[in-house]
């Protein structure tokens, strides 16, 4: 196999897709699959006829969505251009606006969208800082507090929305749907009568082994029976292709500096693994283990940066040059990000 190379299995994604399948009947939800976590046109148009639509960001992502058959498509940018929203506002089912600015500005734009508003819950939630949407900082959303104030002073002014939209979980178990719930079971109560729907976002982790799906379909049971005409749309991203293919790389050259052993990869932070570059994200490589062995190696990437550094890993064997190297569950929010920093090829990708 040539590598770089991304390497996803079609049955690992049959499979999820059924699990999710699942869950959208049982629980009678919409789940929409987040075009930026897994664009690849060969495996898109297989998830489009599998969930009940997908999420955009933009014109680019909404004809990769349209192409891959989605139906029902829900639009959220952090700000929009007046022109580029005309452009595509009415060619989504949903969409929400960042601010109340961009509310007020454009809520009357589209006679077929159905308007909402992105609401920052504040939520105190162990996540990391660059993947928290709740941060008291973040520019994501309007602050809880800022919009129940001003719908108290003023609800004439929202009679145009028809939906709210909360992205608060990062890779969450179905306790993490409880706690939106909750929040918004609390806060909400004169605004839930007049809503068509609720969009709660991404970081709902339906395919792992650890989500009880029952637990997650009780929890949303309860409040269909308060509120049966808000439709519930989750964006779980990860969760479409988790476990669903591999990062294989190859061993360059291997060198020994100030008394460490050093891998060099056909690969960089920089082209292929960005989420290491931002987040340092340890990533899970094949035929290592977390303690100690004999075979200690730092892996690099082939870029001239210094800080092309993805990780350091106890090997159950020695490396050598021409070895692979294969990095885990490497499907979401990889591909996407790639670049040609430095004139580095970007990775193939196969479908098995």
């Amino acid at each position: 196999m040539e590598t770089p190379s991304f390497v996803m299995y079609r049955q690992a994604v049959e499979k999820n897709l059924e699990k999710i399948q699942q869950i959208e009947k049982e629980a009678d939800v919409k789940i929409l699959h987040t075009v930026k976590s897994f664009n690849q046109p060969f495996v898109l148009s297989l998830i489009g006829s599998a969930l009940s639509g997908m999420s955009v960001g933009n014109i680019t992502e909404l004809k990769m969505a349209q192409k891959a058959g989605a139906e029902d498509i829900h639009l959220y940018a952090p700000a929009y251009k007046e022109n580029e929203l005309k452009e595509i506002m009415e060619q989504v089912t949903t969409l929400s606006f960042n601010s109340l600015n961009q509310f007020n500005r454009f809520k009357n734009l589209s006679k077929t969208a159905s308007m909402g508003l992105r609401i920052n819950l504040k939520l105190h939630l162990p996540i990391p800082y660059h993947c928290n949407p709740n941060e008291y900082s973040s520019r994501l959303g309007v602050d809880y507090i800022e919009f129940l104030e001003a719908f108290k002073k003023n609800p004439s002014e929202f009679n145009g929305l028809a939906g709210l939209h909360f992205h608060s979980l990062f890779q969450s178990s179905e306790a993490g749907t409880s706690i939106l719930l909750d929040h918004i079971l609390e806060h909400y109560q004169t605004i839930l009568p007049k809503l068509k729907w609720i969009n709660l976002g991404g970081g709902h982790l339906f395919t792992s082994d650890n989500f009880n799906v029952n637990n997650f379909i009780e929890t949303v049971n309860i409040f269909q029976l308060l509120y049966p005409k808000i439709q519930l749309y989750f964006e779980p991203g990860e969760a479409v292709t988790k476990g669903c293919g591999e990062f294989v790389t190859t061993v360059l050259d291997v060198i020994h500096i100030a008394g460490q052993n050093v891998a060099i990869l056909d690969t960089s932070t920089e082209t292929h693994l960005l989420d290491v570059a931002i987040v340092n994200q340890r990533l899970k490589v094949k035929d290592t283990q977390s303690n100690s062995t004999p075979y200690f190696y730092e892996l690099t990437g082939n870029s001239c940066l210094q800080g092309d550094i993805i990780g350091e890993y106890f090997f159950t064997h020695p490396l050598k040059i021409g070895d692979q190297v294969i990095f885990e569950d490497m499907m979401g929010y990889t591909m996407v990000k790639m670049t040609k920093f430095n004139g580095i090829k970007e990775a193939s990708f196969i479908l098995k």
